[in-house]
């Protein structure tokens, strides 16, 4: 969830708490960076093409450049493989490397052959290889999604509501702040996310029970209401941050804890 939150004290003017984990720019517009760097792309694309060096060349640029994005995004899959992620995720993030690079290459090799009509089924190349390439790409991206969740520490925890408020996209932001099992204070944000008619309930300096991860490092990313609050309805979840950026919709609206009901779509590392 997107927010930015700086509280000043009134005596000197000078900044007493921040909290700032803004999404960064990339994601949040990530869709229109896509339309925009296809555009883009095709509009290189057709301008090489009108000259004897380019149509030349084109082909070789793009196959270049495919592999690179291709070897650049696959980093993020080696590291999850060295650090001995779930199968799921190093391979959805393979695939997705591969779907993006994938993409680049059908594009520049077969618009060339379209636009300078050389082949009868040139069309095939970047329609049926674009496609194919997002195919990939959002395989690779509901794998990462559909592994189960980190471990969940069962230790219930008092949390004290810090924030209640909208964020970029107007959508609900519960920031609280708990002592995690490091002795340390944490604020991180509901995963629940709460239904409209009890959501004024949450205001700040109010205290709730929750279940934080196992792994101290995502100790500030969300928290989980426990079977204390059964009683609470949701109506959504937020898991942003935890698997993707932006991880989040809507649940039957009711009470009950949507990630620890038995036969929830979640489940937890043991």
């Amino acid at each position: 969830m997107n927010k930015r939150i700086k509280i000043t004290s009134a005596r000197k003017g000078s900044v007493v708490y921040e909290n700032n984990d803004k999404t960064p720019f990339w994601i949040r517009h990530l869709p229109a960076l896509i339309i925009v760097g296809v555009l883009v792309l095709i509009g290189v694309i057709i301008a090489l093409v009108v000259t004897d060096w380019g149509r030349a060349s084109l082909q070789w640029i793009g196959l270049a450049f495919g592999i690179a994005i291709t070897v650049f995004v696959a980093i993020d899959a080696m590291r999850s493989l060295r650090a001995g992620e779930p199968r799921n995720v190093w391979v959805g993030e393979l695939l997705s490397a591969i779907g993006w690079g994938g993409g680049v290459i059908a594009l520049v090799v077969g618009l060339p052959i379209v636009i300078n009509n050389e082949q009868e089924w040139g069309v095939l190349i970047p329609v049926g290889g674009t496609a194919l390439s997002l195919g990939l790409v959002a395989l690779g991206m509901r794998m990462m999604s559909k592994g189960p969740l980190p471990a969940l520490d069962r230790t219930p925890r008092t949390a004290k509501v810090m924030f209640n408020v909208d964020d970029a996209e107007g959508g609900q932001d519960i920031t609280v702040r708990y002592l995690g099992a490091d002795g340390e204070e944490h604020d991180a944000d509901l995963a629940d996310v709460i239904d409209d008619d009890w959501e004024d309930r949450f205001k700040p300096g109010t205290t709730w029970q929750i279940y934080a991860f196992r792994d101290p490092t995502l100790a500030t990313s969300v928290v989980f209401l426990t079977e204390q609050h059964e009683d609470v309805w949701r109506k959504g979840y937020n898991l942003g941050g935890v698997r993707l950026g932006g991880e989040s919709g809507p649940v039957t609206r009711g009470p009950g804890s949507p990630f620890l009901r038995e036969g929830s779509k979640w489940a937890f590392e043991h």
